[in-house]
């Protein structure tokens, strides 16, 4: 039994090491952001381009905590809570005030 056990465990280490793609792939801030905050905010969508550096750190913050996007659209089904944390946190790191700021709009690198 105990052969066994350690034999799965080790083909699952090898595998999941040699794998190309990890076997749960969590998207991004970025890739949510681009898909689906620029599903809206993008040219031909419904509301305005817009990048990070819109606003400064302490703005985004004060944006999400306000939850000021529901004022106008309500997205809670469109856009998880965990996806909604990893977009804040992705939109503040490259806020006007950052040092990785992102001016180039949706689709920059």
């Amino acid at each position: 039994m105990k052969k066994s056990l350690y034999t799965t465990t080790a083909i699952y280490i090898v595998l999941c090491l040699l794998s190309p793609v990890p076997f749960s792939h969590a998207e991004s801030g970025k890739e949510i952001f681009q898909t689906k905050c620029g599903a809206c905010h993008r040219s031909g969508g419904n509301a305005p381009d817009f990048s990070p550096v819109k606003y400064a750190e302490a703005q985004w913050k004060r944006f999400f905590e306000k939850n000021r996007h529901a004022r106008r659209t309500d997205i809670s089904d469109k856009i998880s809570p965990s996806e909604m944390e990893k977009v804040k946190t992705y939109l503040m790191n490259h806020g006007a005030d950052s040092d990785l700021p992102i001016a180039a709009g949706l689709f920059s690198n």
